[in-house]
């Protein structure tokens, strides 16, 4: 359980190494953008900017280049411009929930202070929109600019629905395609755009790539409730801490069971952290994450139907993989 998302890919599977070169590539653009900073910001940036870990969304951008006729130099711009809004919305995460450790390292905020790391995950967006005017095309620039923006909606709708009992699923969905989906949807359908696939493709591959980010965040939900630290690597534990809502905990809110709604219920509604280890012994709480899980795994199944619009190449069957192994993570995280 508590698998970081693509590490089994990197050291058992074969097919990442089909843009092994390229996301290499990718890591040092985004390792080099330190140097486009004022020198009061470069060192800060420097440090920010070589926390990279899984490059899941370039890694996307890449397969799908791979898959709808060849990685183009386009494509490494793109997968380095979304990691580097990955990594502010990170930067902004760890902020709102105090988090102290990332991929085993110190997190800004706690080798810098909250103040100066929100700057920092500022600068990072706002450079980020700098390289997407590089990209030659208006419409596509307005694009990626929409796709910066919902990701910091997401952020602030999230903060601004803590401990809200009168928040729906629907509104649920809406903030994680915002805040996670959006990029994962950019990476999978801009990369078409740049390869000039017709717009029906286009548009396809925008819809994986949401299938694929929803599916992910329930993964780190799910992770967050029953995760280890050591094993993820980061701070865990953060939505019950700070009165996130969740699928799971929706879940669990109606789960049938008059005790455990009303200790929740009121637990949220005092603003009190909740401990969901007390509740793992009921078998509710397994449904609750079963359910929560089968949402997953049938955006997965819908994504793996979208391929088929694809080639038959291996690039198509890597990200196929990729669904796959996240099928095998949600899994994981089944309390048998």
């Amino acid at each position: 359980m508590s698998i970081p998302f693509f590490s089994k890919l990197r050291s058992q599977k074969h097919y990442l190494q089909l843009v092994k070169p390229e996301l290499k590539q990718v890591s040092e653009f985004v390792e080099a953008q330190s140097s486009c900073f004022d020198p009061e910001v470069a060192d800060y940036m420097e440090t920010v900017c070589q926390s990279k870990g899984k490059m899941l969304r370039p890694a996307l951008v890449l397969l799908v280049a791979g898959a709808t006729g060849g990685v183009k130099p386009a494509h490494i711009r793109l997968g380095a411009l979304l990691e580097m809004v990955h990594l502010a919305s990170l930067v902004h995460d760890d902020v709102i929930d105090e988090a102290d450790k990332r991929r085993d390292e110190a997190t800004a905020n706690a080798l810098w202070g909250n103040s100066l790391a929100v700057l920092l995950g500022d600068v990072l967006f706002s450079h980020a929109m700098v390289l997407g005017t590089e990209f030659g095309s208006t419409e596509f620039c307005r694009r990626l600019a929409n796709t910066v923006r919902n990701v910091c909606q997401g952020e602030v709708a999230q903060s601004s629905r803590l401990y809200d009992l009168s928040m729906t699923r629907e509104e649920y969905f809406e903030i994680i395609r915002k805040k996670t989906a959006s990029l994962f949807s950019a990476a999978t359908g801009g990369a078409g755009w740049i390869s000039g696939v017709t717009p029906e493709v286009e548009e396809s591959l925008y819809q994986l790539g949401d299938l694929l980010g929803v599916a992910y965040q329930i993964y780190d939900d799910c992770l967050d409730m029953v995760g280890d630290e050591d094993d993820a690597g980061k701070t865990l534990h953060t939505d019950a801490t700070k009165g996130k809502l969740t699928l799971p905990i929706f879940n669990l809110l109606e789960c049938g069971d008059r005790n455990v709604e009303a200790t929740l219920r009121d637990a949220i509604e005092n603003r009190e952290v909740v401990d969901y280890s007390a509740f793992q012994d009921n078998p509710v709480f397994a449904e609750a994450l079963d359910k929560a899980i089968q949402v997953a795994l049938e955006k997965n199944e819908a994504a793996r139907e979208i391929l088929w619009l694809l080639p038959q190449t291996e690039y198509r069957e890597a990200l196929a993989e990729m669904t796959f192994y996240m099928d095998e993570l949600l899994n994981d995280c089944r309390i048998s």
